[in-house]
């Protein structure tokens, strides 16, 4: 253990701190007016915060978690991510805080030249409502409808869509069609297969995150998956789905299914520069952690208490 300075390099060493620290001077500044080689300074402030004489705290003033979302870059290798504090487990109290950060970040990275995928989702729809402005960006669909109108694609398009200023690429069949042969029909459509067209311009795709186990996901509810369909894809695996993409616990995908899917493919996906995942709470952690498995993220927005499972699992 190294010795602690005395009272006389104490001071020294807080001198020299204050100079640096509050007053902004340089090594090079303190040196010249101190005597001392700029070495010598740059050691006396290494040492003022080895010693503790100096305590570097760095804080969010907006409610971002700052430690838990470097931790969540470094463990999982994410270009984004960004993690905030939610004074409750509730779904809907996750959602909106979710969504209005999730839009937070998309003001500051998008530009007029990115193209904008998105899927569908509650917390998606609360991205959507608060946002107030974006660059003038493409905007694309990702998949079919699934769930209430209220937090289909359709309506979280209409919203962003009409914020940027844009003309939405959209998609108007379901997620989960009955057999493959109908799916083949409703991609020959015009508007639909201009859409698909659009998968591999987007840079920039935001999605949320649905759960098979524990049951949290409208995929999954969909009646055009029968109980044969949901058992055989729930023995095969699935614990998570990405747009329609299923996946396991071990981030391998199940493709079982992806001819009756009307949605961006997991090798589109995997096209996409910039990838962003927006999911928390209890119910959705185990399918985030399989979807971070997968490695088709490279941005996750969520809770504290969802990232502290994340590093502790």
């Amino acid at each position: 253990m190294a010795q602690a300075p005395g009272p006389g390099k104490q001071v020294q060493i807080a001198h020299i701190a204050t100079q640096h620290y509050l007053q902004n001077k340089t090594r090079i500044e303190i040196a010249n007016e101190t005597g001392l080689s700029r070495f010598k300074v740059g050691r006396l402030l290494d040492e003022a915060v080895s010693s503790g004489i100096v305590k570097i705290h760095i804080a969010s003033p907006s409610g971002v978690r700052l430690d838990l979302s470097v931790q969540l870059r470094e463990r999982f290798g994410l270009e984004h991510a960004v993690v905030v504090d939610v004074p409750s487990d509730a779904d809907e109290v996750i959602q909106a805080k979710l969504g209005s950060t999730a839009g937070d970040l998309l003001r500051e990275i998008l530009t007029d030249e990115d193209v904008l995928g998105l899927t569908s989702g509650r917390t998606l729809n609360a991205m959507a409502r608060s946002l107030s402005e974006l660059p003038k960006c493409g905007v694309v669909q990702l998949a079919g409808v699934a769930g209430p109108i209220q937090e289909t694609g359709l309506e979280i398009m209409r919203r962003v869509s009409a914020i940027a200023g844009v003309r939405p690429w959209t998609i108007y069949s379901p997620l989960v069609v009955s057999d493959a042969q109908a799916a083949v029909g409703i991609r020959r459509q015009p508007d639909t297969r201009q859409t698909f067209e659009q998968f591999n311009k987007v840079t920039v795709a935001v999605g949320s995150i649905g759960s098979w186990k524990p049951e949290n996901s409208q995929m999954i509810k969909n009646r055009a998956l029968d109980p044969s369909d949901r058992e055989k894809l729930l023995e095969r695996g699935v614990v998570a789905e990405f747009g329609a993409t299923l996946i396991t616990d071990t981030g391998s995908v199940v493709h079982d299914i992806d001819d009756r899917c009307i949605a961006i493919s997991e090798e589109q996906w995997r096209a996409i520069p910039t990838v962003i995942a927006v999911a928390g709470g209890p119910t959705k952690t185990r399918a985030i952690r399989a979807v971070l498995a997968s490695g088709l993220l490279k941005g996750l927005v969520t809770d504290a208490a969802t990232a502290e499972r994340l590093l502790g699992g």
